[in-house]
C-alpha cells in the first residue's frame, strides 16, 4: 500500500470513529438536573392592578415558597407560581427565549412592559437564561 492510500485509509477510520461516537452521544438520554430552587415571587402591578384578574386592584403580590426543580430560571418560577396561583401570564418566544408580555391580565404595550428583576436589581439575563437559588427573590415589575 503506498504512503497515500494509507493516509486516505486513517481518515476513513478517524471520520467513522468520530461519527461513531457523535452517534452514540445523541442516543444517550440527558440527565436531568437535580437542582431546586426556593424563592419568592413579587409581581408589581402599580397602577395597572385594576385590570387584573386573580389579583385585581392589587398593587403589589408577593408569592412566598414558590420551589422550581430541575429547571432553576425565573421563567420556571413564573410558571410553577401561575400554577399554584391561578393567574395566567403570556409569553412571546424568541430566538434568545421566552419575554413574558402578560401577567394575569395586565399586558405590556407600546408605552409599558414587565420588568425582571433579580434580587433587587435589574435583571442582567432574560427569564429563561437567569438561574436561581434557594432565597431568591424575582420581581416583575409593570414600568
Amino acid at each position: 500500500m503506498s504512503s497515500e492510500q494509507l493516509q486516505a485509509l486513517a481518515a476513513i477510520l478517524l471520520l467513522n470513529a468520530v461519527a461513531w461516537g457523535g452517534f452514540m452521544w445523541l442516543q444517550e438520554e440527558p440527565e436531568l438536573s437535580s437542582e431546586s430552587a426556593t424563592v419568592t415571587v413579587t409581581l408589581d402591578f402599580g397602577n395597572a392592578g385594576t385590570n387584573a384578574t386573580i389579583f385585581a386592584n392589587a398593587t403589589v403580590v408577593t408569592l412566598e415558597n414558590i420551589t422550581v426543580t430541575g429547571d432553576t430560571t425565573a421563567y420556571a418560577a413564573m410558571l410553577v407560581a401561575q400554577s399554584e396561583n391561578g393567574f395566567v401570564i403570556e409569553v412571546t418566544w424568541y430566538s434568545l427565549g421566552p419575554f413574558i408580555d402578560t401577567i394575569d391580565g395586565v399586558a405590556g404595550d407600546s408605552g409599558h412592559y414587565w420588568a425582571l428583576y433579580h434580587n433587587g436589581e435589574y435583571a442582567s439575563l432574560g427569564a429563561g437564561d437567569l438561574q436561581l437559588q434557594d432565597g431568591d427573590v424575582v420581581l416583575w415589575k409593570f414600568e
